[in-house]
C-alpha cells in the first residue's frame, strides 16, 4: 500500500532551504520516494490555511518511508531545516 509525506513549510531563510531543498529532494528519491507536489501556488477554499510550500511524496510502502525516517541522513537534513524552515510533517496511508 502507498504511502505518502506531506509537508507544510514556511522559508525563514531562502538561501539555506535552496540547500535544504536540494538534498531534500536527492534524499527522498534515494529511498523511493517520488514527488507529487512541490511548491506551487496553494489557494485557501477553506478553512484558516496558509504556507509558502507544500510537498507531497509517495513511497511505494511503509517500509521505504520507515528506512527514510530512520536514516542518519534525515536526521542531518533535520539540523539544517531547524533554522531554515517551519511547518509541519505528517505521513498517510493511502491507496
Amino acid at each position: 500500500m502507498a504511502v505518502y509525506l506531506i509537508s507544510r513549510i514556511d522559508v525563514l531563510d531562502k538561501e539555506r532551504h535552496e540547500e535544504y531543498r536540494e538534498r531534500g529532494q536527492a534524499l527522498m528519491e534515494s529511498h523511493g520516494g517520488r514527488y507529487l507536489v512541490s511548491g506551487g501556488r496553494t489557494t485557501a477554499l477553506r478553512g484558516d490555511w496558509s504556507a509558502q510550500r507544500l510537498t507531497i511524496i509517495e513511497f511505494d510502502d511503509a517500509d521505504s518511508l520507515d528506512a527514510l525516517l530512520a536514516s542518519d541522513e534525515l536526521a542531518r537534513l533535520q539540523a539544517l531545516a531547524a533554522d531554515t524552515i517551519t511547518g509541519d510533517l505528517i505521513r498517510i496511508e493511502g491507496i
